[in-house]
């Protein structure tokens, strides 16, 4: 298959087994090879003790397998939830993360995250997402030719919802502002990266519909089309509502 292939990488409380349907999609619309990462919630609970030196192994290893399955130089990343932070450490460069040194932009053409929790406030809690923005920050390697897609859902307003403001403001210090239910729209758009915000969208399917629903729902954030060699057609632009945060 000479399309590139694509590596969907979890969050922290998904199997693997949760993207199936995902990845199916993801698969009909652009016409590559998809693999999950075979990360677990007990992956990202050890991770938290330990660091997350293991989940980004994970990473590295299927998207190795997944060039040589396809025959191609790059892949695409779709990190979703918190999977998006293992992406960027993956991608990684200089300086080293955890004693080791990555360099996954050589091998990524493309990161694409789904309600990431990319920017946040400055809490003991979330010292392990400063840390991703301290050595990596934003669209780190788009000088480079990498592109970024940060995507976020604008589904429940948190400044009506008590539930959503409290989720919010585990990330940022005001969370009446409209987001995920989980993730706020200010928290998971990547500085430096493209941007799409889609109204009534969740951060999961247990909250309602979700980014990775149904092909329609996918259609509203996945790149038109691949060119004949790989690369990426430029994303229509972002889908900003006017409520938005």
């Amino acid at each position: 298959m000479s399309d590139a292939p694509i590596v969907i990488v979890g969050g922290a409380t998904w199997w693997p087994s949760s993207y199936r349907d995902l990845a199916n999609t993801l698969r009909d619309i652009s016409g590559s090879g998809v693999h999950v990462a075979p990360i677990t919630p007990l992956d990202w609970a050890i991770g938290y003790f330990k660091g997350f030196g293991q989940l980004v192994f994970e990473v590295a290893s299927t998207v190795d397998r997944a060039l040589l399955e396809a025959g191609t130089k790059k892949a695409i990343l779709v990190g979703h939830s918190a999977g998006g932070l293992a992406c960027r450490v993956y991608i990684g460069g200089d300086p080293p993360y955890g004693g080791r040194r990555y360099s996954g932009h050589r091998r990524v053409g493309r990161l694409i995250t789904l309600g990431t929790p990319h920017n946040v406030g400055e809490t003991k809690r979330l010292a392990p997402i400063s840390r991703v923005n301290d050595l990596f920050p934003g669209a780190l390697h788009a000088e480079g030719g990498l592109r970024y897609l940060s995507v976020a859902g604008n589904a429940v307003d948190g400044a009506s919802s008590a539930k959503a403001r409290k989720r919010y403001e585990r990330f940022i210090e005001d969370g009446g502002v409209g987001g995920d239910g989980v993730v706020p729209i200010e928290a998971a758009l990547l500085p430096g990266s493209e941007e799409v915000v889609l109204d009534g969208v969740h951060h999961n399917k247990r909250m309602g519909s979700w980014y990775g629903s149904d092909a329609e729902t996918v259609r509203r954030w996945w790149p038109d089309a691949q060119s004949a060699d790989g690369g990426l057609r430029e994303v229509r632009a972002a889908e900003r509502s006017k409520d938005a945060g």
